[in-house]
């Protein structure tokens, strides 16, 4: 049996609060998703997309999980095309 990652993993600044940066369904076009979420994380192409069709048909993606301040950084990032995105 597999087993889920735990959501008490701490991330790497030590804190032990992991989070998870959101990306919500919004009217762009979707190359210019794909190579932005591609830009701000270093995923390929094809897990980028994955991201904007989950996205796309449930209304929100989970683009990472990890610390504060490595998702900030991914958040900005997207955020230079003006996605919809927010820090759980």
């Amino acid at each position: 049996m597999k087993s889920k990652i735990s959501e008490q993993s701490t991330d790497s600044s030590g804190t032990g609060e992991l989070r998870r940066l959101i990306l919500y369904n919004s009217n762009h076009v979707w190359d210019d998703v794909i190579a932005q979420v591609s830009k701000a994380t270093g995923y390929d192409p094809v897990h980028c997309e994955q991201i904007a069709m989950i996205a796309h048909t449930k209304g929100k993606a989970v683009v990472k999980s990890g610390g504060l301040d490595e998702l900030e950084f991914i958040d900005h990032t997207l955020k230079e095309i003006d996605l919809v995105t927010s820090i759980e």
